[in-house]
């Protein structure tokens, strides 16, 4: 055996247990809160053409016996019924519970179109709470957004174009950001990977392992951009 090449065996070994040590580290005390939040995850399946399909991501933060409320976005039930029909709720997309709109922060300016889709005819904070009936479920807290700090850890758990939960990790990126003057504006920002059907998932703050936001918007259909409604503007009588 020459030296030469049990150098380089010695190097690749040290290389990779250096990159071994830093993935098992970077994660390290994320790996429960990853579970928690997955287990607080809920996918909102609504009626369209072509049958039921996931449109929003939503979080658990209070639960009892019987039932179980979610956060999640105001806009998810813009230009829709659903405060006369029924949507799903589910947490493995193979079995469903039955939810109703509780609130929504999201209201409909004087004359516009009950059914409209042109997010300029409403007002308000982007929020929304469903109840679901189910009990016993798996929660999140919900945390001080007014905490935050810039590069803080955050992840959120949704289901970006509909598919299975998906956990992404990032850090917030701005305490004032706006995509508009009419909706979203004054939010906080956070560089992560988000898509179209992340829309409600909840924002956890690693430090709080609380609830902090709510994923509200982006630029794109698919984006590391992140505009989320801080969990402070959340009224104090859906808590």
């Amino acid at each position: 055996m020459s030296p030469v090449w049990f150098l380089k065996v010695i190097i690749r070994l040290t290389v990779a247990g250096l990159l071994f040590w830093g993935a098992t580290t970077a994660w390290a005390g994320y790996e429960d809160l990853f579970k928690l939040t997955k287990a607080a995850s809920w996918a909102i399946y609504v009626r369209t053409t072509g049958g039921m399909n996931a449109v929003c991501s939503a979080a658990a933060y209070k639960t009892n016996p019987t039932e179980t409320y979610l956060v999640t976005a105001g806009h998810c039930f813009v230009g829709s019924d659903l405060k006369r029909t029924d949507f799903l709720v589910t947490q493995n997309h193979r079995t469903f519970a039955k939810a109703y709109l509780v609130k929504s922060g999201f209201a409909l300016k004087q004359r516009a179109k009950q059914d409209s889709t042109d997010l300029d005819d409403y007002e308000g904070d982007d929020w929304a709470v469903i109840r679901v009936e189910v009990g016993g479920q798996s929660v999140l807290p919900l945390g001080h957004s007014h905490q935050l700090a810039l590069g803080e850890d955050i992840i959120i758990v949704g289901v970006p174009f509909g598919m299975d939960f998906l956990a992404v990790q990032g850090i917030i990126g701005s305490l004032d950001l706006s995509l508009s003057r009419l909706v979203w504006n004054h939010y906080y920002g956070g560089n992560i990977y988000i898509a179209g059907g992340n829309s409600g998932s909840g924002v956890i703050s690693t430090k709080q392992q609380a609830i902090v936001g709510i994923v509200d918007a982006g630029p794109g259909s698919q984006t590391s951009l992140l505009i989320f409604m801080p969990i402070d503007k959340l009224p104090s009588d859906v808590r």
